[in-house]
């Protein structure tokens, strides 16, 4: 067996541990989950150097003349509430919807998987004969071309 699989069976349809998560260990979740965000850190702290460029391109003597001279810290303390409560309120809002999905869908999975297309359907749909389509889906290569006139024509010449 393959480093990194598992083997076949149930709902496993092919047997990479990547595509079916449930049968990853604990350690071996915690440890993705670790390694994740170890290397988060990493990509925010690449961007420091830039963020502090900007911060020089800006000038910080520009928030101190807006924050401290022009005393537009005590406007900023005014509004501070005013901002604090709406942030809250839609916190709150977004956090109520969430329960309340939460509540009326809990243990209701709707999500139906569609029924598998058959050949009379195809067939239906498509200008095709039965023994274009059994080509099609019998042959490894078949080009084919759908034109405007004529509908569709199949081709298993490579």
């Amino acid at each position: 067996m393959l480093l990194g699989s598992a083997p076949i069976g149930g709902f496993v349809k092919n047997n990479f541990i990547i595509d079916t998560p449930k049968l990853q260990t604990l350690q071996l979740k915690y440890t993705s989950t670790l390694l994740t965000l170890a290397f988060w850190v990493i990509w925010f702290y690449l961007w420091v150097p830039l963020i502090t460029l900007a911060g020089w391109w800006f000038q910080i003597r520009f928030f101190q003349q807006e924050m401290i001279v022009v005393d537009g810290l005590d406007a900023f303390l005014e509004l501070l509430p005013i901002f604090a409560a709406v942030t809250f309120a839609l916190t709150g809002t977004l956090g109520f919807w969430a329960l309340y999905n939460y509540k009326r869908f809990k243990g209701a999975d709707r999500r139906k998987p569609l029924p598998p297309v058959q050949k009379n359907d195809l067939i239906e749909l498509l200008p095709i004969s039965e023994s274009e389509l059994n080509s099609i889906q019998s042959n490894k290569i078949s080009t084919v071309v759908i034109t405007k006139k004529e509908g569709i024509i199949v081709s298993n010449e490579v």
